[in-house]
């Protein structure tokens, strides 16, 4: 037998094992959709991918929400000792950004807010700061508290000496009406007056923040970072255990996953996965090749 004879068997063979695998794998996408001749279905059509897509769907779907996104999974990840670090980490930057930011809070606010919401922000927070503080100063049992106050202070440096204690005395006598007539004056200092001194103050002090620059505002308050870094790590943590599951159980990440696979068309499908086993696929053809070129070697020898 000659040397080409010898080697007919084993190249048709790889020939063949190598388009069998190719044409094997084909299948398993093509055709995308079942092929009839009149009213006989054609074997194995559609492809057994999209044939069985809804399945796959279900079983990945299933496969991540609860062996790669659970919410155990989830939890312990992003509570691992790697992302708390992170996250202390990620406050220690911006704490030393700030520290070193040169530019005004106002400027400085503006890169993530409009001028126009920064003055409805200031203007809203100066409103309710106000508010809140005129409402303590409107109370009329702060007129009487100031008021008795007063009278103490009065009664206690008229005290001195003989004549003082006199004096002190008289006061003392006249101390409920003095008080009542006191803090009457009071209140409606405070009623006609309080609202418009609070709010010139607090735009006075708003205007003197907004033009300061960041880093004088950071200056001496690192207590305050570090306190900042404990309440963000703890807000965190309890973020992720208590409102994680509820978020998972809302999003349901199965169906979203199962959703998703079923509305991909089959091309993009089996270009994804494609692309993904690409190496594995052409190893496998190239198996087909040698596994057909080693069956026609062993049928010339026997």
């Amino acid at each position: 037998m000659s040397l080409v004879t010898f080697l007919i068997g084993p190249v048709v063979g790889g020939v063949i094992g190598g388009f069998t695998n190719r044409v094997a794998i084909r299948m398993l996408f093509r055709p995308y959709e079942a092929k009839h001749i009149g009213p006989f279905h054609i074997p194995f059509t559609p492809g057994i991918i999209p044939k069985e897509k809804p399945r796959l769907a279900t079983a990945i779907g299933q496969t991540v929400s609860q062996h790669l996104l659970s919410s155990e999974i989830l939890t312990s990840t992003l509570l691992s000792d790697e992302m708390c670090q992170k996250l202390s980490a990620a406050v220690n930057t911006l704490q030393a950004r700030l520290m070193a930011e040169e530019a005004t809070l106002e400027t400085y606010l503006l890169q993530y807010l409009d001028p126009e919401e920064l003055e409805h922000v200031a203007t809203q927070l100066q409103d309710d700061i106000a508010a809140a503080a005129y409402a303590k100063l409107a109370d009329k049992a702060l007129g009487h508290k100031v008021a008795a106050m007063a009278v103490d202070q009065v009664v206690e440096r008229l005290s001195e000496g003989f004549l003082g204690g006199l004096k002190a005395g008289v006061v003392g006598l006249l101390r409920e009406s003095i008080e009542h007539k006191l803090a009457d004056i009071i209140n409606e200092m405070m009623h006609n007056n309080a609202h418009q001194m609070v709010s010139d103050l607090l735009s006075t002090e708003s205007q003197r923040l907004l033009h300061t620059p960041v880093c004088d505002l950071c200056r001496g308050r690192e207590g305050l970072f570090a306190q900042l870094k404990t309440i963000t790590l703890k807000a965190y943590d309890t973020l992720v255990r208590n409102s994680l599951p509820k978020m998972l159980d809302t999003l349901n990440i199965q169906q979203i996953i199962e959703n998703r696979i079923n509305e991909m068309d089959m091309a993009e499908t089996e270009d994804l996965i494609v692309s993904i086993l690409d190496k594995e696929l052409k190893a496998l053809v190239w198996f087909g090749v040698l596994l057909g070129f080693l069956l026609g070697f062993v049928t010339n020898i026997i």
